[in-house]
């Protein structure tokens, strides 16, 4: 009896709290603003649906005090010219007045102490923020804002005129979007002696002139996700020794970057860090990187060569996507997965030897590798996948490993050179349209227990004139 006891109390209390929250997060309206009520019993500003001009933020809604606006609160908000908060608020959320096209005049309170991840990102009009004298936290300098708690550079002027800039020394961190769309800098100058130990996500995203930053000067760890990403003009990037990481897609769209120098303490490199990277031309990979993920140097069209550790064991899917000037890779003995269209569209690649310990080749892999010549499957790969090989339509010769189970649809597509093929025993099943369009095909050794085969397989293989009759194994 105590125990039902015990436990329906248990519950009468998990649904009061539960209550509790959903009546704090709950969505109020007043007006033209949307509010909801924050836990010291204030309110925040989480929408606005008015079309003033200039506008002064309320104090209270409802008699209930106002100390925030909330994040997004009035994103994309393209009436907005003029603001004014007043004394009271403590607080603007993450891109809370993000996309403002035509937001020109900002004006903070001195009680107004925190700010979140760039509330002005993207506003391409705003050249005045106007802080209260006795501000304790937040301070202009330059037309820029900076907040003083983390010594954090929080907003720079998407029109401010000045092409080259130097981060104060006493700056900690550059923050999310901090730069976003700056399109008039041109260079970002880190002081021998700073305190710089963060770029954050997105910091410089789509500063298409920026060419220049010295971030071997900087103390940074890492590099936020998308910080430098579409920096089209960017041409050069040398990183300090201590970094470790390097988040995904922040360099994606770099096209003139041509050097990139990697220090040896780098262990983590995030998916499409360097996609679409088309002016770079070699890479040397860390002794440290472990794996590569997806589409991270995918569209690297200049791509010639790139050194890969001896413990890489991971080729993530479209990780070399279209890198049509690779020509030769020697991967490491201990790569075990090499993804989906991992070399897709590679076309010059001629030479490429796989580790015998790899156990998964993903579809479409070394489609489109139109130089390709010979290739061996390693004994642990137990299908060829769907498309793998289709459009290699150099390839004259291919050896598949003697456990093989399987060929997949279009496996061999179009590999217009290939004149003979031995199909392992163990394969059951060979896909539809698998060797179609093979034109040169005049020989293939077909395992004794063939379960299921596509109608299609062979077809177009006019040289191929001794295949049985296969119709009874033709799958649905």
């Amino acid at each position: 009896m105590k125990k039902a006891v015990l436990c329906l109390l248990f519950c009468i209390l998990f649904l009061s709290c539960a209550l509790f929250a959903a009546s704090a997060e709950e969505q109020h309206r007043s007006g033209e603003f949307a509010w909801s009520l924050k836990e010291d019993g204030t309110a925040e500003i989480t929408g606005y649906s008015g079309k003033e001009a200039s506008l002064a933020l309320p104090q209270t809604l409802d008699s209930i005090p106002v100390t925030s606006v909330g994040a997004g609160a009035f994103q994309a908000n393209d009436v907005l010219a003029e603001l004014a908060v007043p004394e009271g608020y403590v607080s603007l959320g993450d891109f809370a007045f993000q996309r403002c096209e035509n937001l020109a005049r900002v004006f903070l309170p001195a009680s107004l102490t925190e700010a979140g991840m760039n509330p002005f990102a993207g506003c391409p009009v705003l050249e005045m923020v106007s802080i209260a004298g006795s501000n304790p936290n937040l301070r202009i300098e330059e037309g820029v804002l900076f907040s003083l708690d983390d010594r954090r550079l929080v907003w720079y002027p998407m029109l401010k005129e000045t092409a080259s800039y130097t981060v104060p020394g006493s700056i900690r961190i550059i923050g999310a979007s901090a730069f976003y769309q700056c399109e008039n800098i041109t260079e970002i100058l880190i002081p021998d002696t700073n305190a710089l130990t963060a770029i954050g996500r997105r910091a410089f995203y789509q500063c298409e002139n920026l060419r220049a930053i010295n971030l071997e000067n900087a103390n940074i760890s890492t590099v936020g996700a998308d910080a430098f990403c579409g920096c089209r003009r960017l041409q050069r990037l040398a990183f300090p020794e201590k970094i470790t990481s390097i988040a995904e897609r922040a360099f994606q769209d770099c096209t003139d970057l041509k050097e990139l120098i990697l220090p040896e303490a780098i262990t983590s490199i995030g998916e499409m860090a360097f996609r679409n990277c088309a002016g770079l031309t070699s890479i040397r990979l860390p002794e440290g990187v472990t794996a590569i993920g997806k589409d991270t140097f995918a569209g690297c069209l200049a791509l010639e060569e790139i050194y890969l550790p001896e413990g890489l064991s991971y080729i993530g899917g479209g990780a070399f996507q279209n890198c049509e000037s690779l020509q030769a890779l020697n991967l490491p003995e201990a790569v075990d997965y090499i993804g989906s269209s991992a070399f897709d569209g590679c076309i010059a690649l001629e030479n490429i030897e796989i580790p015998d310990m790899c156990s998964h080749i993903g579809a479409y892999a070394f489609a489109r590798c139109q130089s390709l010549k010979s290739l061996t499957v390693p004994s642990y790969v137990y299908a060829v996948n769907p498309f793998t090989f289709s459009g290699c339509v150099s390839l004259e010769k291919i050896i598949l490993p003697e456990d093989l189970e399987e060929i997949g649809e279009k496996a061999f597509f179009c590999c217009y050179a290939l004149k003979e093929i031995v199909i392992p025993d163990p394969v059951e099943v060979i896909g539809d349209y698998a060797f179609s369009n093979c034109l040169a095909l005049e020989r293939v050794e077909l395992p004794e227990d063939l379960e299921t085969v596509g109608p299609h397989s062979f077809e177009k293989c006019d040289r191929l004139t001794d295949l049985p009759d296969l119709s009874d194994l033709y799958g649905e």
